[in-house]
């Protein structure tokens, strides 16, 4: 991936005129993407527009110099991947030419609706000579895009650092529903951040800036629809040529006149296959990371088949469980292990790195492994990673949607129900088995609704200051993306599963995606991340779905189990692994053990300004946990919270 940024409206260039845009800030914006671009970096300005952007090279087509400019006047700078580039090269007769020339041309002939025709993961600023301009963002937010709307300008960057640069404002003021969504959804979702005056740019949208009249964001494609990205050709096989079925993929018969369970799973791995393939292309080695979880289980297995050699993989200091079974799905797999340990001073280090850096505040110490392990790929000389985002969300993974189903009848009647086929709650980890099957019983039989994110927070409610708590409770959690209905194939329940994933896509994976394991921790490292779970192959397939297809009452994503067991045809040892839940999670209780880490710890919750957490109270509530030897999940979340927000201070 890349980085970019542009400042446009009337009368911006390059210069010290007023309405003009320094060099020192252009300069600024430049040093703010460095980490995204080590491969080099370059500034156009022309009437109205200054362009920014350096590269990270993945693959050589054509001239893929940025900023990109035409003789005709159009300009234009890209981050990200077309990953069907050869196939948009012959629809639009241009073979040969870079990504961004396609791009270029493609919003030249048809504008925003070009966009559906794209497999791939981007953001990108394109400003036509006629004066139209388009700023837009893949359909699942993969890739980054800031905005701010100034009275005499548009600025986008790919990160909130850059665009503060080129505004020449330095010093940011909190928005406190920005920070409220980031407590709710556990990162900035749709178009908030946590600052005022500053937007994203939503996944599958697209900012259309016209020579006159105001501009407007409008959606091109939305994450829950299939894409227009046409049918790709799999050897001598065509995906799409199998009907959809209407059963549960991998387990029961299905009726005559429908796909088998056998033909859906063959469909899956080729169509994943496919995707894992063409995502392997770069300049350089890709490697296969591995968490131990099913999901990444399956893209380094199908990686390993295709000619990678290598996984990666992060175990937290002391949980010998993790390691050791990232060791076994590596030997499974077929590949050889960069195995990073992670510890609590690195931890420490890395929270304090990413927060300052990245300028976003967190609630979950998720980011900072992933920044770690991302550095230690490129000490590896690795810039290219494959991962398992997006099998959650697309096949019904997570517990939630067993939670529906069996609301709804899915397994039986609910008084009849085994409660000990559910297992272990994914929140709650580590507990006995009977707590297990209370928990289910209660939450099936006897709850409504399904629990919130931000419930896990109602323990340390007290100690929110006054502005974050007003501002949760003002927020309104954001509706699911309008998904469309596949004619006759949505059973009563699969349109409960239907509208829950649409929620899920445009909140979970897009801030998971943002936040997480995806832009701003691994290519703000100089390494790309890429997801083949999420490309148009694979997510049109499990969207064209009835998602009750996807669940049992022991667990979801029968599809990818279902792939599992083809591929533990050819890799025996891939059946042996089990997957059960694990409680792999990098959290504040790694840092309450250390004690120069737990010393910057408290010094950072200390600097919390008190109108969004009331530090004192949480200090001393922190100082009984590390005393006592245990911190609940609420604790953890306000205390990263808390810190995060001392260290935007000069904590």
């Amino acid at each position: 991936m890349c980085g970019i940024g542009a400042v446009l409206g009337a009368g911006v260039a390059v210069g010290v005129e007023p309405g003009q845009v320094p060099p020192q800030q252009v300069l600024g914006a430049l040093a703010a993407l460095a980490g995204r671009g080590p491969d080099g970096a370059a500034v156009t300005s022309a009437p109205g527009a200054v362009l920014v952007a350096t590269r990270l090279i993945q693959w050589d087509e054509g001239s893929p110099e940025q900023p990109y400019a035409t003789a005709a006047g159009d300009r234009a700078v890209f981050n990200g991947e077309l990953f069907n580039l050869a196939a948009l090269q012959a629809q639009l007769q241009m073979p040969g030419a870079p990504e961004i020339a396609v791009l270029l041309e493609g919003l030249r002939r048809d504008g925003p609706r070009f966009l559906q025709r794209i497999d791939g993961q981007f953001a990108v600023v394109a400003r036509l000579a006629d004066g139209t301009t388009y700023a837009a963002r893949d359909r699942f937010g993969i890739c980054p895009l800031y905005r701010a709307a100034r009275p005499d300008r548009q600025v986008f960057a790919s990160t909130i650092p850059a665009i503060t640069a080129l505004l020449g404002e330095p010093e940011q003021r909190y928005d406190a529903a920005g920070l409220a969504a980031i407590v709710r959804d556990w990162a900035p979702t749709g178009m908030t951040t946590p600052y005022a005056g500053i937007a994203q740019v939503p996944p599958g949208a697209v900012v259309v800036i016209a020579p006159t009249g105001e501009p407007r964001c409008e959606r091109w494609g939305d994450a829950g629809e299939p894409s227009q990205a046409g049918p790709a050709q799999l050897g001598s096989a065509q995906v799409g040529a199998v009907p959809v079925g209407s059963v549960p993929v991998g387990s029961a018969p299905a009726r005559s006149g429908a796909a088998t369970a056998s033909e859906e799973l063959a469909e899956v791995e080729d169509r994943l296959r496919a995707a894992i393939r063409v995502r392997m292309r770069a300049v350089g080695e890709v490697v296969s990371l591995l968490s131990g979880g099913v999901d990444s289980t399956v893209i380094g297995a199908i990686a390993a088949d295709e000619g990678a050699r290598r996984g990666l993989s992060l175990w937290v200091d002391g949980d010998e469980e993790t390691r050791l079974r990232q060791q076994r799905v590596a030997a499974a797999a077929g590949l050889d292990l960069i195995q990073h340990r992670l510890t609590a001073t690195e931890t420490m280090a890395g929270f304090r790195d990413y927060v300052r850096t990245r300028r976003l505040p967190l609630v979950r110490l998720g980011p900072v492994g992933m920044t770690v392990l991302a550095r230690r790929a490129r000490a590896e000389g690795v810039r290219t990673v494959l991962s398992g985002e997006g099998a959650d969300e697309l096949f019904c993974g997570y517990d939630s949607y067993r939670l529906i189903a069996a609301r709804a009848g899915l397994f039986g009647p609910v008084e009849g129900l085994a409660w000990g086929q559910f297992g272990m709650p994914e929140v709650q980890l580590g507990r006995s088995d009977r707590w297990a099957t209370a928990y289910w019983k209660g939450l099936v039989a006897l709850g409504s609704g399904t629990p919130a994110r931000v419930a896990i927070l109602r323990p340390v409610a007290a100690l929110l200051g006054p502005l974050l708590a007003a501002a949760l409770e003002a927020v309104e959690t954001p509706g699911g993306s309008a998904v469309p209905r596949v004619p006759g194939s949505d059973s009563p329940v699969g349109k409960a599963l239907r509208a829950r994933r649409a929620e899920d896509v445009a909140t979970l994976l897009a801030g998971y995606l943002l936040v997480v394991q995806g832009d701003h921790a691994w290519s703000e490292e100089g390494v790309e991340l890429r997801p083949p779970y999420l490309s148009a192959l694979v997510a049109d397939w499990a969207l064209a779905r009835d998602p009750a297809q996807f669940v049992a009452i022991e667990r979801g994503k029968l599809p990818v189990y279902g792939v599992l067991r083809r591929l533990a045809v050819r890799r025996p040892a891939l059946a042996d692994l089990g997957f059960a839940k694990a409680a792999f999670r990098v959290d504040v209780r790694l840092l309450l053990l250390h004690d120069d880490a737990y010393g910057d710890l408290r010094a950072a919750v200390a600097a919390c300004p008190p109108e969004y957490v009331d530090a004192p109270a949480l200090l001393t509530r922190l100082d009984r946990a590390r005393a006592a030897g245990s911190l609940s999940e609420a604790e953890s979340m306000l205390t990263t919270l808390a810190a995060s927000l001392g260290l935007l201070s000069g904590g």
